[in-house]
């Protein structure tokens, strides 16, 4: 693209369109940041109030700082272009998240509400209305944070609004009945756009829809929103009670402020026992029916200048006492309510689809190539938006159309410009590789371009394996993203579990543990166990060894048998002989004579004199029995 923009912001690529601006990715050449840029189309930017109003509202909204709110960081003008520089915000919009998944968890959707609720309260604090609070301007960014795009400006958007049918029907579903009526934007009409999100969410679409914009608008006026719990039981009847509070028609009955939403939030899922809040309204009088010019459901006139004007032409013409007394017949007035929605019906049909040029219905182009589409809409005398939108698609290939502004069906006339959007080339969907070798789920991986990182783990399953993928199956991934990268988590094998080897001998302990690739160290001790039998282990029974750890040591003591050399105890008293034999683990016998009478030596009366066995004999077993032999006294 390199367009340059105050000599500052060059335009990378187009990324969005809205009812009075275009949306660009750019690059903050000053500051090398990635931003995004909102240009203020051609049309609008020769029209003093559209000027104004676009300076002033985005210089309001630039001075919010919110983390829930898209930051703004400037505001100029280049060249007759009046631009927005603001927070390049990646992810997607929770519209998109929705077409995508559908209904939201509980829990999920009352995240998200918090956060929007909260920059909502910030806003209202400092005065700011968003006035066009829906799905389509809240982004959700990967990790799940929500910020809310577009305040500030929506206040001029409305006065493009309603020449553009497809935003039209996208805002009106969150239109609240006071603004369908004509009336002035309050922060209660915010809360009650951000009710009508908490029910997208939860229920995955729009309480209202229709074929027209009056016919959604009434519904908001006259109907109840369908039940949540009808849809989805399992959802507490205290997070419904906020939506019904939260779009409640009279305003006496609707949250007064986003920051007491914001706490009735908070709280809803510790109050279990809450019943179906039903508002009554048995005594109150109904308010007469306002007859609106549609083009009021758009504009800022106050409500007060509307009512002056009837008033002033009921009394030019003297009628207007027979007239409210007339309104008062409930069939009269049900047949002025009537004719009132036919003519609202009438006149925004004419707005929308009307003029001197004869309307065709849009073809479907859905599926060709741009080329094809041009040749058919030669004969429509209309022409395509030279700005084309790309998008990845799950249905067709690059360069096929999948989606066009109007859509087929709708009305098209003589020198519309039609938008399409192409396919950029279909998603890269991943499978499941759990339970596949690394290897196998690898060669798949690098197949479609993926880089492949590893994290291990101790599991039952066969080393290699591939027990967790960091990116889950269906996982949809843009062909043109480069930067593919998933993890996979890898069995490292079974833990590997020592035994008791003690009792075992040396020879069979050492096979075993050999084949589980340790290296054994033998430590030699003597003990009354046969010579060659492990009598200990450093690594206990039950130690855990990673089965990746090579680095496996363990240390045997084996017996080297008993071995005791016999003292001599020839000389001591009996019982001193015998303490000494058995303190060195023999067992003693002994046996005493009388002194004999000639031939003996007096040293060894009351002493040993002989033992059974010889002095410095090594004995090889414990407990040897030994015999002394001493005199009596």
């Amino acid at each position: 693209m390199n367009k340059i923009i105050a000599e500052r912001y060059e335009l990378i690529d187009i990324i969005g369109q809205g009812g009075m601006a275009d949306v660009y990715l750019a690059n903050d050449t000053i500051l090398n940041r990635t931003i995004a840029i909102k240009i203020l189309r051609t049309s609008l930017a020769k029209d003093p109030i559209y000027i104004a109003r676009f300076q002033r509202e985005a210089s309001a909204a630039a001075a919010l700082s919110h983390k829930n709110i898209v930051e703004i960081y400037d505001v100029g003008e280049d060249n007759d272009q009046y631009y927005i520089v603001m927070e390049y915000v990646p992810g997607r919009t929770l519209k998109e998240l929705i077409a995508k998944r559908g209904a939201l968890h509980v829990m999920e959707a009352i995240d998200i509400m918090k956060q929007v609720l909260s920059g909502t309260a910030r806003a209202h604090q400092m005065g700011i209305i968003h006035r066009d609070l829906k799905p389509q301007n809240i982004l959700v960014t990967d990790t799940g944070t929500a910020k809310i795009a577009d305040f500030g400006i929506a206040s001029i958007q409305s006065l493009t609004q309603f020449t553009q049918t497809d935003v039209i029907m996208g805002s009106l579903h969150y239109l609240a009945p006071e603004l369908a009526r004509g009336e002035k934007a309050t922060v209660q009409s915010d809360i009650y756009a951000l009710g009508i999100v908490f029910y997208e969410l939860l229920r995955g679409q729009v309480p209202f829809n229709g074929e027209s914009p009056v016919n959604i608008a009434l519904k908001h006026m006259q109907e109840d929103l369908p039940s949540l719990r009808e849809f989805n039981p399992s959802i507490p009847q205290s997070v419904e009670n906020i939506i019904i509070k939260a779009t409640a028609k009279n305003l006496n009955d609707r949250y007064k402020s986003a920051t007491e939403m914001l706490e009735d939030l908070q709280t809803c899922l510790s109050r279990t026992d809450e019943e179906k809040l039903v508002f009554d309204h048995s005594d109150e009088v109904n308010d007469p029916t306002i007859v609106v010019n549609p083009r009021q459901i758009f504009d800022e006139e106050e409500p007060e200048e509307v009512e002056e004007r009837a008033v002033e032409k009921k009394n030019n013409n003297g009628k207007g006492k027979q007239i409210l007394e007339k309104l008062k017949n409930p069939k009269v007035l049900a047949g002025v309510v009537a004719g009132v929605v036919l003519i609202i019906g009438i006149i925004c049909y004419f707005l929308l689809f009307g003029g001197n040029k004869q309307p065709n219905v849009m073809p479907d182009l859905v599926g060709l190539k741009q080329s094809e589409a041009e040749k058919i809409l030669k004969d429509y005398d209309v022409t395509i938006n030279k700005t084309v939108f790309k998008e990845l698609s799950d249905d067709y290939k690059k360069g096929l159309i999948t989606k066009t502004d109007p859509e087929k069906g709708s009305s098209i006339k003589e020198g519309d410009v039609i938008t399409i959007t192409v396919s950029k080339g279909k998603y890269i969907v991943l499978d499941d590789y759990t339970g596949l070798s690394y290897d196998e789920a690898k060669k798949k991986l690098n197949k479609i371009g993926f880089k492949v990182d590893i994290k291990r783990e101790v599991s039952d399953k066969k080393a290699g394996t591939v027990l967790e993928q960091s990116l889950e199956k269906g996982y949809k991934q843009d062909p043109t993203d480069k930067d593919r990268t998933i993890t996979l988590t890898i069995s490292k094998g079974s833990y590997v579990i020592l035994d008791d080897y003690t009792g075992m001998s040396y020879d069979d302990a050492y096979n075993k543990l050999s084949g589980l690739g340790f290296n054994v160290t033998k430590r030699e001790q003597t003990s009354d166990q046969p010579a060659g039998t492990v009598i200990d282990q450093n690594l206990a029974k039950g130690y855990k060894v990673d089965p990746t750890d090579t680095n496996r040591n363990i240390t045997l003591t084996v017996s080297t048998g008993y071995s005791q050399t016999v003292p001599s105890v020839v000389g001591l008293t009996p019982d001193s002989a015998k303490s000494n034999l058995e303190n060195l683990g023999f067992t003693v016998s002994m046996e005493g004579t009388q002194f004999p009478e000639s031939g003996g030596d007096e040293r060894y009366i009351g002493a040993v004199y002989k033992q059974s066995i010889v002095a410095g004999t090594k004995v090889d077993k414990k407990g040897t029995t030994i015999t002394i032999y001493y005199y009596e006294d």
